[in-house]
């Protein structure tokens, strides 16, 4: 039944969205909750990046656990990497796994399309494993990569988001 802003919904439920529009919400919201956590900027970068590499990493749905390990042994943020750890999800699954196809392709000189054909051809159980080691070593550079540009990434949003906010403090008992 629609309502007056035309958003259809199902009785006492939540509205019906697109699953895009739905992981973008989820992103963004994550996202939030990592600038909102009460932690030193770097801490908390840490903590996420940890994240971000457990989740890119073939870890076999461990990721969560060792990234809470390794932020542990890290003395980073746990929430962060738990957080950081969703980087890795249906829609960006495929990406990660093509990049890393094709850059262990490129540093091993195997042809990423004959291995793609192969995974396709016999499933992905039996093609990736001939095609573990080639798979395994884009995934490293990958995640080295994205762990790095990660704590970056959020490291700078966290102290903008921070500095922004002492602004509007600022401002605000300025009475502007």
């Amino acid at each position: 039944m629609a309502n007056q802003n035309g958003n259809n919904r199902a009785r006492g439920g939540v509205d019906k969205k697109h699953p895009f529009i739905r992981l973008k919400r989820k992103a963004k919201l994550t996202y939030l909750k990592i600038l909102r956590i009460d932690d030193p900027p770097e801490r908390i970068a840490r903590g996420a990046a940890i994240g971000v590499a457990m989740g890119v990493l073939p870890t076999f749905g461990l990721g969560i656990i060792l990234a809470v390990a390794a932020a542990f042994i890290l003395r980073a943020n746990k929430a962060a990497s738990v957080l950081g750890s969703f980087i890795m999800n249906p829609v960006t699954s495929p990406f990660f796994w093509t990049a890393s196809l094709v850059t262990g392709s490129l540093l091993t000189g195997k042809d990423y399309s004959a291995i793609y054909a192969k995974i396709t051809k016999e499933g992905f159980m039996t093609g990736a494993w001939d095609t573990y080691m080639v798979f395994l070593a884009g995934n490293v550079i990958i995640t080295a990569v994205t762990t790095i540009a990660s704590y970056y990434l959020i490291r700078g949003a966290i102290i903008r988001h921070r500095r922004n906010k002492e602004r509007k403090r600022a401002r605000k008992l300025a009475g502007l």
